[in-house]
């Protein structure tokens, strides 16, 4: 097979490979007249990977979520009110946002743990 011949399956229908060496001195048609514009695109919904982003596993868990039961009904059996609203809190996520805020606040936050 020659080197100026291409392989069918490697060339488009209809079309011819260009014969030419020297470089084309003509700009490449760029649409500047026609830019868009921001309300032209269609709206962001997430940054990245999708489900990601900054309100990612902001509520509790399924884990929080059983604990809090647990704290809940061994309040209810124990007569302890703060016992069942700690774990109302922790079932429902409040006190998961209660944290992140004191979090938040703190200017010298935790060093993460390595293991």
């Amino acid at each position: 097979m020659s080197s100026s011949t291409a392989h069918p399956s490697a060339v488009g229908t209809n079309t011819q490979p260009e014969t030419s060496i020297v470089p084309s001195t003509e700009t490449p048609t760029q649409p500047t007249s026609e830019s868009l514009t921001d309300d032209q695109l269609p709206p962001q919904r997430h940054a990245g990977a999708a489900g990601l982003g900054p309100a990612y596993k902001q509520g509790a868990g399924l884990g929080e979520k059983l604990s809090g039961l647990q704290e809940e009904i061994k309040g209810k059996i124990t007569k302890n009110p703060e016992l069942v609203e700690h774990g109302r809190e922790r079932r429902t996520g409040i006190l998961k946002q209660k944290e992140q805020e004191q979090d938040d606040d703190n200017p010298f936050p935790k060093p993460e743990e390595h293991s």
